[in-house]
């Protein structure tokens, strides 16, 4: 029979399966069951041998320690004897920290350099330094002819004429550099630098190195201290345009007509372009790469890494607020500040760990206080959500209409005030059929029958005693009869008898200037008003509307009526579907019940999620080794002429980033390549990490072993919902459903999980593969294979949630009919076919219900955890433990929601069963709960 309130349909049992039978579920789930899909645990055990074979090989030739080890500027690792392309050996340095890049510190000091008048008249005016074929270059190179690689001139400072006054200038800018004077002027603008360095720190990657070091306290001072300090001399890189023109001014004869120019830029050259750089045993590279920058220090903020702080001196000059402003800028005032408050937090989590477990049980009370007020409050519940959803869509509707319409300095709300007025108005039918509610300019000839103003204040009658008594009191003024407060005769007949809203304000004399049609009212707070048309419910805007754009006006337009449209049919909806949400109503009490007398159920979530966090610590360290084999040639080993080349552009793919994971590029200043006359000083660093096909033999496995745990957990509930469904009503709760779950999980149905789960791990391995092949695309600069790849991920998302939807209920019908998987899915599938309404209605309502509860449960534990908290501790600041309670309350009310959301689908499969049997056992030696009694034909337990 069906359920009150369902349409009887008649179902072709050769479309839509066939009905459950009292054969087949007459007592409750069968208990002639046996072992189902054992040739799928073969399949599993095959997966496992194929992983821990991958494992095994990832053991062998793997360095997890590749994943997180810091590395320097070139992709290098440090502490790692052998770095990839023979880079340099940082064994015995394992900290990351920073050195001065030269070649940004130094740009504008060189360019003022070479760029002065006095070095210009040299190169260009002379042939003593540079050929004439060799001047376009170095004019490029110092954008003082239009070239590609200029945008305009440059703005390097002061100009020199004389070469002693450029040399002492740059001197004093170097100096600061080179530690040689105060550091503190270095970061402050009265320094001969400027603000140059002031503002380094929104650029942090382009002042500084990233070297491997021994001590993240090696700086500036350790290089004062240091009695075998190297030395740099400065030169430009090769690929400088710049580069020919100072290399030749460093040789260049001094015995011509210009020798003593020269001979004073070389000395600049040679005395102020130096640097003490790091000695070999505490900075394993060249020493361009190993320059401290004077007055900044480095600590240690985690295992090998290194971050910046102000040096004594520095901060004793500017002040510590403005040192950590600067530092703050490059990240070391955050990092630390974390670092000094994440401590505090861990004491004071440690010190209220004996809380913390107590709002741990009682957020496992909460939850089953929400299960006892849902018993009674279900209904309410589901109710008030249906309403609160269609009023936020009917309000939606109306904030976009209002907004629409709102005219320019109008107040929103008054805005939504007008339109409703005029709304009512115009479906209150206030005019008649004989009425002419034209309007055109202010009014004057307006004949209409409009007796509310704006405001939907009622107007008054022209001519009455009471428009009378207020033309007296404001002395208005009509025509002939001014002063007297009457209309003349003839306007009063001709233009405003029987009338309410008008513009009288163009007869002769009229003593007033309205913009439209008005009246007087019959509030006393409001003598007169402006009105509106009957059925105009927008405003008129004659100063434009607050959204200039009409096209942004249309789309909001039309956001409300399809907004107001869907609210009509969500309407409609709730209206056909009331019987529905009533039973789904029933069946969350029902659920409800069944949580509430077998508590214990709810720890199946809980141990299965310990059980799959284990696991995936455990697959993620044997993953490490995988993802760690980089292999030799994962990128090009050569050199390259531009940055564009060996990283790319928007469309062009890089030398170094065109597969995925991808390479990281950077500059080899002291080691270019020549190729066809150009210097190539770009290089390729390797990816940190790897995927072949082992890792994705790992991944499968681990995709499937997950997907089995959840299956495992979902047979357990519901084959426990189900034998507790048909237990007598008057042993409910005192058997063990949940023991004989357990029981058939792993004595019988395990194949059966496997090969759902397998389906699963199928598809979601297919929709990972996609993704890789976007992101290789994406590093081939491939925008259209990118989307398509997008798109077909997005169709495999989606079918996964029908296969996830498809096996739970195929779980439910292996714990009803012990069945295998195929069979249980086909009969799931032509279940759900066969009672689409009631599926959708029980998905749509236990959704709402879920959202509530975990809404419930996490605030309960929350206000819980605050209140026992400060009871406790009333010394320590509630804040950060409050945080960690909500998150707690947040796991147990998962837990809880989704055993209860799988309790609802058992409990609907179970009642649909019943149905299609049509034998019902009623009463309290029955099992039918007591929720579902009014939608089934009851038959008395011991009748035949």
């Amino acid at each position: 029979m069906a359920a009150a309130g369902d349409v009887n349909v008649s179902v072709n049992e050769g479309d839509k399966g066939e009905k459950t039978t009292a054969e087949q579920l007459g007592d409750g789930p069968t208990s002639n069951r046996g072992c189902t899909d054992c040739w799928c645990l073969l399949v599993l055990l095959g997966a496992w041998a194929a992983y821990l074979f991958v494992t095994v090989l990832g053991f062998a030739d793997g360095n997890p320690a590749k994943l997180y080890l810091p590395r320097d500027f070139s992709g290098g690792y440090c502490d790692v004897e052998n770095n990839w392309n023979d880079g340099t050996k940082t064994k015995g340095f394992p900290k990351q920290s920073f050195t001065m890049n030269t070649s940004a510190a130094t740009d504008l000091i060189v360019k003022q350099f070479m760029c002065s008048t006095a070095v210009v008249d040299l190169l260009t005016k002379t042939k003593e330094v540079l050929a004439q074929d060799e001047h376009s270059d170095y004019l490029c190179a110092c954008c003082l002819i239009p070239c590609a690689k200029c945008e305009g001139s440059l703005q390097t400072g002061d100009d020199f004429t004389d070469t002693l006054k450029l040399g002492s200038a740059i001197g004093n800018k170097l100096n600061e550099l080179q530690g040689a004077t105060d550091p503190s002027r270095l970061f402050s603008a009265g320094g001969a630098n400027g603000n140059v360095f002031m503002d380094m720190w929104n650029s942090v990657d382009q002042y500084f190195n990233k070297v491997c070091l021994k001590e993240c306290t090696l700086n500036f001072n350790t290089l004062k201290s240091s009695s075998s300090p190297r030395e740099y001399i400065f030169s430009l890189a090769p690929d400088n345009m710049m580069s020919n023109a100072f290399n030749k001014l460093k040789k260049a004869p001094t015995d011509g007509r210009n020798g003593q120019t020269i001979t004073n830029l070389q000395n600049a050259i040679t005395n102020q372009f130096k640097f003490k750089a790091l000695p070999l045993d505490a900075c394993p590279y060249d020493p361009s790469r190993c320059v401290p920058m004077p007055g900044i220090e480095f600590e240690e903020i985690s295992a090998g890494y290194c971050t910046f702080k102000m040096s004594a001196e520095v901060v004793n000059s500017i002040g510590s607020a403005a040192s950590d402003a600067f530092v703050g800028l490059g990240g070391e005032s955050l990092v630390s500040g974390l670092g000094e408050t994440f401590g505090k937090w861990v004491g004071e989590f440690q010190r209220s760990i004996p809380a913390f477990i107590i709002v741990t049980i009682l957020a496992f009370v909460t939850g089953f206080i929400y299960l006892v007020l849902l018993r009674f409050a279900v209904g309410l519940c589901v109710w008030l959500s249906i309403f609160v959803v269609l009023l936020i869509m009917a309000l939606g509707g109306a904030s976009c209409y209002v907004r629409a319409s709102q005219c320019a300095g109008a107040d929103f709300l008054e805005t939504g005030k007008q339109i409703g007025a005029g709304a009512l108005i115009a479906a209150s039918g206030a005019f008649s059929s004989g009425c002419d509610e034209k309007l055109e300019g202010e009014g004057h000839n307006y004949k209409g029958c409009q007796k509310y103003s704006k405001g939907l204040n009622k107007c008054i009658k022209w001519g009455d005693a009471s428009s009378s008594s207020i033309m007296k009191k404001y002395s208005l003024k009509f025509g002939s009869d001014a002063g007297t407060g009457i209309v003349p005769a003839a306007v009063y007949s001709d233009r405003l008898h029987n009338d309410y809203c008008r513009n009288p304000c163009d007869i002769a004399g009229a003593d007033c200037n309205a913009k439209s049609i008005w009246c007087f009212t019959s509030n006393a707070d409001q003598a007169w008003e402006e009105c509106q048309p009957v059925g105009v419910v927008k405003p008129t805007c004659s100063n434009g509307y607050a959204i200039k754009s009409s096209e942004m006006r249309t789309l909001l337009e039309v956001c409300a009526y399809v907004l107001w449209a869907l609210a009509v049919l969500y309407l409609i909806g709730v209206i056909c579907m009331t019987n529905r949400i009533r039973l789904a109503i029933a069946v969350s009490k029902v659920a409800a019940i069944f949580m509430r007398q077998n508590t214990m159920i709810v720890l199946t979530p809980a141990i299965q999620s310990l059980i799959s966090c284990i696991w995936c610590l455990v697959w993620v360290l044997s993953a490490s080794f995988l993802l760690s084999q980089v292999p030799d040639d994962a990128v090009d080993k050569g050199a390259f002429l531009t940055y564009a080349e060996a990283y790319g552009t928007d469309t062009t793919p890089g030398k170094c980033t065109n597969s995925w994971p991808s390479g990281s590029v950077w500059k080899d200043e002291t080691n270019c390549e020549q190729i066809n006359g150009t210097y190539a000083c770009w290089r390729c660093a390797p990816p940190r990490y790897t995927f072949d096909w082992r890792f994705a033999v790992s991944f499968f496995v681990f995709l499937w072993n997950n997907a089995l745990m959840i299956a495992i957990g979902q047979f357990v509930v519901a084959a426990a919902c189900s034998c507790w469904f048909f237990t007598q009503n008057s042993q409910k709760g005192s058997t063990g459903v949940i023991r004989k779950a357990i029981h058939w999980t792993w004595r019988y149905h395990l194949g059966s999980l496997a090969f759902g789960s397998f389906i699963i791990a199928v598809v979601q391995m297919i929709r990972y593969v996609l993704y890789y092949y976007e992101q290789q695309a994406k590093a081939q600069k491939n925008r259209v294979m990118v989307i398509i790849l997008k798109i077909c991920q997005c169709l495999l998302w989606c079918f996964e949630k029908c296969i996830k939807f498809l096996n739970e209920n195929a779980y439910i019908q292996i714990a009803l009919h012990g069945s295998n998987f195929c069979i249980s899915a086909k009969n799931a599938f032509y279940l759900i076919l066969r009672n689409a309404l009631r599926f959708g209605v029980i998905s749509v309502v236990g959704k709402g219900i879920r959202v509530i509860g975990i809404f419930f449960i996490t605030a309960g534990t929350g206000v819980v955890g605050y209140f026992v908290f400060t009871a406790m501790y009333a010394d320590m600041t509630p804040t950060v433990p409050v945080i960690i309670y909500v998150f707690v309350g947040y796991v147990v009310g998962k837990l809880f929601v989704n055993v209860y959301g799988l309790a609802m689908d058992t409990v609907l499969q179970c009642f649909l069963a019943c149905e299609e049997m049509g034998k019902v056992e009623a009463g309290e030696d029955g099992y039918l709960p007591s929720p579902l009694r009014g939608w089934l034909k009851e038959k008395p337990a011991l009748e035949e």
